[in-house]
């Protein structure tokens, strides 16, 4: 299945959807696509078993980023299709927007078992109630990290005051 025919199958089960394209390689420029899926938070689950569903082959899942943005936090998950296929490969991203007065999604572990870390990751460090969670343990911080302070978030509930190695020359100054 190619990414127009995935696209389709989205659109046609009610999914807003896009297409991108950027080129990569040096030598031998290829064109790489990547399919944006936008899916509301309460919907997560039917799209990702639609989506294991369908696909001809099991999608490998990459990791999930995010992004505050203010009032929103935006949750991309990143699978691929056609994975170690020779310009056969293409990514999927499923989209979705979190407001910042109810940052919870429901786990998709039991779909896919490999995204289990990356839920526990934004977890500890957006601050994102994962709900159903198989394992909700910290897997960065350390235990007496302080509650309440998460280390992506760019707003009040961000760490205030950092060590960051490659600034100790300022203090040499």
């Amino acid at each position: 299945m190619n990414i127009e025919e995935t696209k389709q199958k989205f659109e046609e089960a009610g999914y807003e959807t896009w297409i991108t394209e950027r080129i990569a390689g040096v030598r031998n420029r290829v064109v790489r696509k990547t399919l944006w899926i936008r899916v509301d938070k309460k919907k997560i689950r039917n799209a990702m078993q639609f989506f294991k569903n369908f696909a001809e082959q099991y999608p490998h899942f990459s990791i999930i980023s995010c992004t505050d943005l203010g009032n929103v936090v935006e949750l991309n998950y990143h699978f691929a299709l056609g994975y170690g296929g020779r310009l056969e490969e293409f990514v999927i991203t499923f989209k979705i927007s979190l407001q910042k007065n109810d940052l919870r999604i429901d786990s998709i572990a039991d779909i896919f078992p490999a995204i289990i870390y990356s839920e526990r990751e934004i977890k500890e460090m957006m601050g994102i109630d994962v709900i159903n969670i198989p394992d909700g343990r910290h897997m960065f911080l350390t235990k007496d990290f302080p509650s309440g302070i998460y280390p992506w978030r760019r707003d009040e509930t961000g760490v205030k005051e950092t060590n960051k190695l490659y600034e100790r020359w300022k203090d040499e100054a």
